[in-house]
């Protein structure tokens, strides 16, 4: 599943492509794909102009103006591929091996604009959305997320307290928890654990003062820098405008099981914690 730095990049990506468009059709292929029902959603963006597109956590939120939004999660396998005018295809989310024809028969939600471009929305197994929401309700779905790295409200006071409430959680587990964090998955977690020596399978309530603080520091200054190399092009993310996001590159834990460390020279391990694979060195991280 994209984390933070892919969705945002896809966010950033998009509002340069759609933003001024106005919605002329809306094709729906699967009625599960397209909440609160296909009927709802078509009826209610149809015609609408898109303001701008914003991101909470991992979820795409398209400001329409007024009280209409929609609402995009891409889950594990959706992907989001727009046409522009000229023809030109550019995917973002989950490769589905070549894009190929489109629509194709994963393509559930198709957005097409009066100027002739198109946003299709794919997804192989059908977890992803896409949601018709007024600003109550996707004010109430952006409350389902918690604290963002990126807010006002991501303050080291607010950053201890989650740590204090939940002790004996694996501090791994903790970061990934959607309504506690808001954005980080396996990737940014093995990574952030990384830069301040913490084992992912230490408990939290085990971190010291220390450790808590430069964890809270590591985190957002972590997922701008990923920002800043486009994300992480792995098995399951390819970047909107058609390239590889860089921040692979980069990465100093995640996916090198069996490999040397790169700080200290070590094997960093992989093992299995809540049923995701974790990285982490056994020398440097404590």
């Amino acid at each position: 599943m994209p984390e933070l730095p892919e969705v945002q990049t896809i966010v950033n990506e998009l509002d340069r492509k759609i933003k001024g468009k106005t919605i002329k059709e809306v094709v729906v292929d699967a009625a599960r794909s397209a909440l609160p029902s296909p009927k709802i959603l078509i009826a209610k963006i149809k015609g609408q102009k898109i303001k701008a597109v914003k991101r909470r956590g991992k979820m795409i939120d398209i400001d329409l103006g007024g009280d209409h939004n929609i609402l995009i999660h891409l889950k594990m396998t959706g992907q989001l591929v727009y046409v522009g005018k000229t023809g030109k295809q550019v995917s973002g989310g989950h490769p589905i091996g070549t894009v190929g024809e489109l629509p194709n028969k994963f393509s559930h939600v198709i957005i097409k604009f009066t100027d002739g471009s198109v946003l299709y929305f794919n997804d192989i197994r059908k977890f992803g959305w896409v949601k018709y929401a007024t600003n109550i309700e996707r004010d109430i779905a952006r409350q389902k997320y918690g604290l963002e790295p990126f807010d006002k409200e991501y303050t080291l006071e607010n950053f201890k307290a989650i740590i204090k409430r939940s002790p004996k959680k694996k501090i791994k587990q903790l970061l990934m928890d959607q309504e506690k964090i808001s954005g980080i998955g396996n990737i940014y977690a093995d990574e952030s654990l990384f830069i301040v020596h913490v084992r992912p399978t230490r408990t939290a309530g085990s971190l010291k003062e220390k450790e808590i603080k430069d964890l809270f520091l590591a985190i957002p200054k972590l997922l701008k820098f990923a920002i800043s190399k486009g994300g992480t092009t792995a098995d399951n993310y390819v970047r909107t405008d058609g390239s590889k996001g860089q921040m692979v590159n980069y990465l100093k834990v995640y996916g090198r099981g069996g490999k040397k460390c790169k700080r200290c020279g070590g094997t960093v391990n992989k093992i299995r914690l809540g049923g995701r694979g974790t990285h982490y060195c056994p020398d440097c991280q404590k």
